[in-house]
Order: structure tokens, then sequence, then C-alpha cells
């Protein structure tokens, strides 16, 4: 009898564990999303007008078009009025990471904080990516 009781918390502990260790996500240490938006290239308020989700899966990409509305630094040049591209995604299931940026709708209006993407441009103006993950973006009050 102690046997068979033992198998079973030991059961129901593991099962607790992979329970948890499923719904679980890791972030990264405290201050690193601050450091890495003290670190963007890029801080802009923007509106977004235009959203394009791609792909299937538990990884979608988000192509954001924006205007620019105001600038608080620019390592590339930015004015009120251009218009640019932000690559972003979103996990669609749990995943161990930074946090998961969300998909704004279109006409959001807050601050966005940006690093210069490689590659060829894929809309409107220049192409940026996200400088802090899921933490580039703040809605203005």
């Amino acid at each position: 009898m102690r046997r068979w009781r033992r198998k079973a918390v030991s059961i129901l502990i593991a099962l607790v564990s992979l329970t948890f260790l499923a719904t679980a996500q890791a972030e990264l240490p405290p201050g690193s999303y601050d450091k890495l938006k003290a670190g963007a290239q890029e801080k802009l308020k923007v509106k977004i007008i235009g959203v394009d989700q791609q792909g299937k899966g538990p990884k979608l990409k988000v192509i954001f078009s924006a205007e620019v509305l105001a600038v608080e630094h620019s390592a590339t040049g930015l004015k009120p009025g251009d218009k640019i591209t932000i690559q972003s995604y979103r996990w669609t299931k749990s995943y161990a990471g930074p946090k998961n940026p969300p998909v704004l709708p279109k006409g959001w209006v807050g601050v966005a904080y940006l690093n210069k993407a490689k590659g060829k441009a894929q809309g409107p103006g220049p192409t940026y990516k996200l400088a802090a993950y899921g933490e580039s973006f703040e809605p203005s009050p």
C-alpha cells in the first residue's frame, strides 16, 4: 500500500510539473527590455496604417505599415510624415522566450522602439524590426 501511494504521489508531482512547464514562459532578466529600448536606433511615435499577417503554424509573420507622427531620435534620419514598414511576429502557442509582441490594430497610435532591418524593403519606405521584442510598442495615453 505504501509503495502504491509513493508511486501515485510521484506521478501527481510529475504531472503538475509538466503542466507548469508547458505553460511557463521564460522572460528576459529584469531591466533587459529597458536596455533594449535605450539602445534602439529609432524611437518614434507612429500610426499603424496597415496590418498583414502571413503564414500558419506556431509563429506568424506580421508586417505593419506605419506613418511616422513624431521622432524622439532616429539614427536613420526619419522625419514626421515618412512611411515605414515594421517586421514583427506573433507566436500562436506557448513558447519559452521574450514577451510575445502584440498584433496592433489599424489606427493604433503609440511609441515604437525599432532597429533598421537588413535586406530588401517589404512595403512602403524603409523596413525596421522590433528593438525590444514584445515591449517594443507603447500606446499613447
